[in-house]
C-alpha cells in the first residue's frame, strides 16, 4: 500500500466546491491536494446533457477569482462551465491528483491525522479534509416491480445525452427535479410519447422576474422568516405560472420551505416545462405500480401508495429515464459516526465542526433557492479561514519528529 507524505489539506472532489476551496486554502498561504476520482478536472460538468446552462444565472454563480465573463451571456452554458473548472488550479497555483477514488476516510486520534484511502490502495495522510464529492454522488434507480422484464432501455438521468436518440419512441420520464422536469421537456421535441411519472408535488416557480434570477431573489429572500418566504413565492408561481391542476400537477400541500427541508428537492425553474405541459407535448401521472413487458402501470393521481386501490393507467414505453435523484456516499466514505442522517445527507456543511472529527469539513452538499454556487463560494472561504486558524495553532511534528509552527497568511 502506498503511502504519500503528511498533507497541510487533503480536499476531495474536484468539482466546484473542491476547487473553491483549494483556491482559498492556496490564498491563505496553505498548499491543498486535491484528489479527483474522473479523468480530468471538470469531467463531471464535461458530461452533462447537451444543452444544459446553469439556472442561478452568471451574476449569481461566480466562483472565487473565476468570474464568468460578460460573453457567457446571462445564462452560462455547461462548456462556460467547464471552461472555469479546468482552468482554476492553474489560477490558483494548486495540484489535482486525477483518477483517485477515494473510498474511506479514517481520523487517528493518537497522531491527529486523516488517512483516506483510494480504491486502488493508495493511501494518502493529512491534518484537515474537506469532503466536497457533490450531493449528487451516487445515481439512484428505484427496484420497481416487474422492471427485470422490461425489453428496452433504463437509464439514471445523469446518463442522458440529448434527445436525438429517442426520436419516434414512447419514453417515460420518472421524477419530479429539474433534471426530470428538463429532461421531459428536451424529449417533448422529438420523442412520439413523452410521460412523467411524479410521487411527489413538486413546487415550479419562474426562472427568472423581469430578469432577476430567481437566485437572485433567494438572496433577497433569506433574512426572511420561512412563513414570509413562502407567501412571496406562492405568488410568484401562481403570477409567472399559474395553474396546473387541469394538467395533473395541482399545488403542493406543503409550502416551499416544509418540502425543501424534508426532500432537499428544490422547485422546478426550467422556463419550457410549464408550456409543455400545458401543450399537451408532456403528460403527467403518478407513480409506477409496477412493470410488464413494454407494459407500465402507474396510478392516475400524484401521491397514491402502491398497496392503495387507485384508478391506474396503462403505458407503452419503449425507454424509461429515472431522474429520481442520488445518494451523497457520505455515511460509507466517512468512518465516523453521527456525521450523516438515515438519508445519507450530512447534518451540517460549510464551517460546521462534527464531533470526534476534527478539521473535517463538508461543503457542497445544500442547494439553496440563493444559488449553488453562490453557496459553495461563500462557504470555500469560511472553511479555509477556519482550518487556517486552527493548523496554525497546532504544533505539527514534522517527518525528522521535530515540531514547528504553521505560518498561514491571513489576508
Amino acid at each position: 500500500m502506498e503511502m504519500t507524505s503528511v498533507q497541510d489539506v487533503a480536499v476531495i472532489g474536484a468539482g466546484p466546491a473542491g476547487l473553491s476551496t483549494a483556491y482559498e486554502l492556496k490564498r491563505i498561504g496553505l498548499d491543498p491536494l486535491v484528489l479527483e476520482k474522473t479523468a480530468a478536472v471538470g469531467d463531471v460538468w464535461r458530461n452533462h446533457y447537451d444543452g444544459v446552462r446553469l439556472n442561478t444565472g452568471r451574476v449569481f454563480s461566480q466562483l472565487p477569482g473565476n468570474p464568468f465573463p460578460r460573453s457567457a451571456g446571462g445564462w452560462p452554458s455547461r462548456d462556460e462551465v467547464v471552461r472555469v473548472l479546468e482552468t482554476f488550479p492553474g489560477r490558483g497555483g494548486f495540484r489535482v491528483r486525477t483518477g483517485i477514488n477515494i473510498a474511506r476516510i479514517e481520523y487517528g486520534r493518537q497522531r491527529d491525522i486523516w488517512t483516506l484511502s483510494s480504491q486502488d490502495g493508495e493511501t494518502f495522510e493529512s491534518r484537515a479534509v474537506v469532503v466536497a464529492t457533490r450531493c449528487a454522488c451516487t445515481p439512484v434507480v428505484p427496484q420497481w416491480e416487474g422492471m427485470e422484464t422490461f425489453p428496452g432501455e433504463i437509464i439514471h438521468s445523469s446518463k442522458f445525452k440529448n434527445a436525438r436518440p429517442y426520436a419516434g419512441r414512447n419514453v417515460l420520464v420518472v421524477g419530479s427535479g429539474n433534471s426530470a422536469a428538463e429532461i421531459a421537456s428536451r424529449l417533448a421535441e422529438c420523442a412520439k410519447t413523452v410521460t412523467l411519472s411524479i410521487r411527489t408535488l413538486p413546487h415550479i416557480l419562474p426562472k427568472s422576474v423581469f430578469g432577476i434570477s430567481l437566485a437572485g431573489i433567494g438572496v433577497a429572500l433569506r433574512p426572511l422568516p420561512p412563513a414570509w418566504t413562502d407567501v412571496i413565492l406562492n405568488a410568484l408561481r401562481r403570477l409567472f405560472i399559474g395553474d396546473l391542476a387541469p394538467y395533473g400537477l395541482p399545488f403542493p400541500e406543503s409550502p416551499v420551505s416544509q418540502q425543501f427541508a424534508r426532500t432537499q428537492v428544490v422547485p422546478i425553474v426550467y422556463d419550457r416545462f410549464a408550456a409543455d405541459i400545458r401543450a399537451g407535448r408532456i403528460r403527467v401521472v403518478g407513480q409506477i405500480r409496477k412493470i410488464e413487458g413494454q407494459t407500465v402501470h402507474v396510478f392516475n393521481s400524484i401521491g397514491a401508495k402502491p398497496h392503495e386501490h387507485q384508478e391506474e393507467a396503462t403505458l407503452n414505453v419503449d425507454a424509461i429515464i429515472a431522474g429520481t435523484g442520488f445518494r451523497s456516499g457520505l455515511t460509507r466514505l466517512i468512518q465516523i459516526p453521527g456525521i450523516t442522517t438515515e438519508e445519507d445527507r450530512p447534518v451540517g456543511q460549510g464551517d460546521h465542526e462534527f464531533p470526534g472529527a476534527p478539521r473535517l469539513y463538508i461543503i457542497g452538499h445544500f442547494v439553496p433557492l440563493s444559488g449553488y454556487l453562490r453557496e459553495i463560494r461563500l462557504d470555500a472561504g469560511r472553511i479555509a479561514r477556519k482550518i487556517g486558524k486552527q493548523l496554525a495553532e497546532r504544533s505539527v511534528p514534522d517527518r525528522a519528529g521535530s515540531h514547528q509552527s504553521m505560518q498561514i497568511v491571513e489576508e
